[in-house]
């Protein structure tokens, strides 16, 4: 066997490896994320949940009032708390996802998704609370606004046929102009055409000196 036919047959072979480990990544799949986008804890105090009308200009002051008491003579909370919070889930992937679970360890006090989709709720007898989206196509997303006044939603995992979601970081970034982006993928092919071509030619320069 010649050098050239034993360097075609290596050439043969790297390329289908390289080529059956690269289509894993080009056929169509499911990939979830989620992130969350908004929480904020509000701290409203009991004399303003109902409030009474302004006071007159310049009123005479009067001495502070005694704290509330309930029946039982316990001092009653000066504050009450709302939260609020917002999940969003979104399907990166080129596959339609037939359904996307997010189980809490509790269920959360208020929920609403945005935009509406259909779902079902699941409690199982310990507590848990599973929100059950039917189908999440390729590129769309929804996001769940909590309101709670008891405790905070803590969502223990989220899922897909495609297993367990993963929560991605993010940031708010500055927005470019659009040829921006247009030359920076220009950019991007280009050197990847330049590596290829190097590589070819380091090939050939190695091949050469081997004869």
């Amino acid at each position: 066997m010649t050098l050239d036919a034993l360097g075609g047959y290596i050439a043969l072979i790297c390329v289908g490896a390289v080529g059956t480990y690269l289509s894993q990544f080009i056929k169509p799949k499911i990939k979830i994320r989620y992130w969350l986008f908004h929480e904020f804890l509000y701290a409203i105090p009991f004399n303003q949940l109902n409030p009474a009308p302004n006071p007159a200009p310049n009123p005479v002051p009067a001495l502070p009032a005694a704290p509330a008491q309930n029946q039982v003579g316990v001092v009653a909370p000066a504050q009450f708390f709302v939260l609020t919070q917002s999940v969003t889930i979104q399907n990166f992937g080129r596959e339609t996802a037939e359904w996307v679970e997010i189980l809490h360890r509790r269920k959360p006090d208020f929920f609403q998704l945005q935009p509406a989709l259909n779902f079902s709720e699941e409690l199982s007898p310990t507590g848990e609370h599973t929100l059950r989206v039917k189908s999440l196509g390729p590129m769309e997303f929804f996001t769940i606004q909590f309101l709670c006044t008891t405790h905070r939603p803590e969502a223990s995992h989220v899922r897909s046929p495609a297993g367990h979601a993963s929560l991605m970081p993010w940031m708010i970034v500055r927005r470019y102009p659009r040829w921006f982006y247009e030359f920076m993928r220009i950019m991007f092919v280009a050197g990847i055409g330049l590596t290829a071509f190097l590589i070819i030619k380091g090939g050939m320069f190695l091949v050469s000196k081997l004869h």
